[in-house]
């Protein structure tokens, strides 16, 4: 099944347990009514586990049906268009990637 990882920043001057909660009563509320999205978690970076500096604040990790339906979706359905017009007041992204587990 694919996969899909947005990673996020914090927004200078938001408050990360305002986020979380929105994250908690409005994103995966939202998320759950996307057709191609078969689970969804939104993961807080406390830290490196070792070396550098995280580079990011929180990753999402979206397993999902098909890349052309989750595309087509996060477009096109309104929930999606709920998330995409209330995270920006939270988080900026700085990146995403989507692959196929080697293992299932």
């Amino acid at each position: 099944m694919p996969v899909v990882f947005w990673f996020s920043r914090m927004r200078p001057g938001v408050d990360a347990a305002e986020y979380e909660r929105w994250v908690r009563e409005v994103d995966y509320q939202a998320a759950r009514a996307i057709p191609s999205i078969v689970s969804y978690r939104v993961h807080r970076i406390n830290g490196p586990c070792l070396g550098d500096a995280a580079l990011y604040d929180y990753v999402e990790v979206v397993e999902i049906t098909t890349i052309d339906d989750y595309r087509r979706d996060i477009q096109q359905h309104p929930a999606a268009q709920t998330i995409a017009a209330e995270i920006g007041h939270y988080v900026e992204s700085v990146g995403n990637a989507w692959g196929i587990p080697l293992v299932d």
